[in-house]
């Protein structure tokens, strides 16, 4: 659960990226609408994260079938703060105000209380090209490693050239190896993302979003867990004058294997994962 807020701190969103701001210009234009991240400096974004991460783990001992559940839920309040920005990109501070967490896992929840302090007013400072790229800022100390991990293996989810209103471009990113989305995850995902539509006068910008997991190779893989299936949605809507994501809405659904280990038990172990998450940027007051 700490790992997924302090990517949703870092990100004010899930990992395939989804901030943007189209150029100003005519989406009729032949030449297309260029996609790029340009907040104003000395903006501050405040943004509500909800998310609600279930886990369910099946378990077979011959004919006998055992299944445990675990939901955990996290409500974020916090701010993107726009330090500078120019042609090479856009310093960003992101700090949290304030984190709810609840499991219905009872070691977990005996733990909320402190993850929320850990949580509350975490800082973290990060560079956005205008691709959408990213990368940890050097000038601080070095941001919490799930943060940097996740952020390092991003690609540019944007094109460079301008693009018309129903055009489609793909992404692929990695999985890292290791514990990520509160679960064990490897291979790579690939995404899908559309440009559906202006509107409010060309204000507004809506994008989609669809893509499918891809398992890692089978002995060669890094981590324990292979992913069988796995699934993401989502829609976007972008203030092209503030240039921020003003709204987000994604589902990912994974399902995937762990090898037996002493942990689990003899036999292998499937895990299936659902996340949605709501992401919200308030009205500028």
């Amino acid at each position: 659960m700490k790992r997924t807020a302090l990517l949703a701190l870092a990100l004010g969103a899930p990992s395939a990226g989804a901030v943007a701001r189209a150029q100003s210009g005519s989406a009729a234009s032949t030449m297309g609408v260029m996609l790029q991240i340009r907040p104003h400096v000395g903006d501050t974004l405040r943004m509500r994260l909800d998310q609600e991460t279930e886990m369910v783990a099946i378990k077979r001992n011959g004919a006998v079938e055992s299944k445990a559940s675990v939901v955990n839920t996290m409500r974020m309040f916090s701010r993107a703060i726009v330090e500078e920005s120019s042609v090479r990109g856009t310093t960003v501070l992101a700090v949290t105000d304030s984190v709810v967490l609840f499991s219905t896992d009872d070691p977990t929840r005996k733990l909320t209380g402190a993850m929320q302090r850990q949580l509350r007013g975490q800082r973290v400072r990060f560079r956005v090209e205008a691709d959408g790229s990213m990368r940890m800022s050097t000038a601080d100390d070095p941001p919490p490693r799930e943060v940097a991990e996740v952020v390092s293996l991003m690609p540019a989810p944007f094109p460079k050239a301008g693009v018309m209103v129903g055009e489609s471009w793909n992404r692929e990113m990695p999985l890292p190896a290791g514990t990520q989305l509160d679960a064990p995850l490897s291979g790579k995902l690939r995404v899908t993302f559309r440009f559906d539509s202006l509107g409010r006068g060309g204000d507004l910008a809506y994008l989609s979003m669809r893509g499918e997991m891809v398992p890692a190779p089978g002995p060669g893989s890094s981590s324990a867990t292979m992913v069988e299936s796995g699934a993401v949605t989502g829609t976007m809507l972008v203030d092209r004058r503030r240039g921020w994501l003003t709204d987000s809405r994604f589902t990912i659904v994974v399902v995937s294997t762990i090898a037996p280990s002493p942990s689990t038990g003899p036999s292998p172990m499937r895990m299936h994962l659902r996340i949605t998450q709501h992401m919200a940027t308030q009205e500028r007051r």
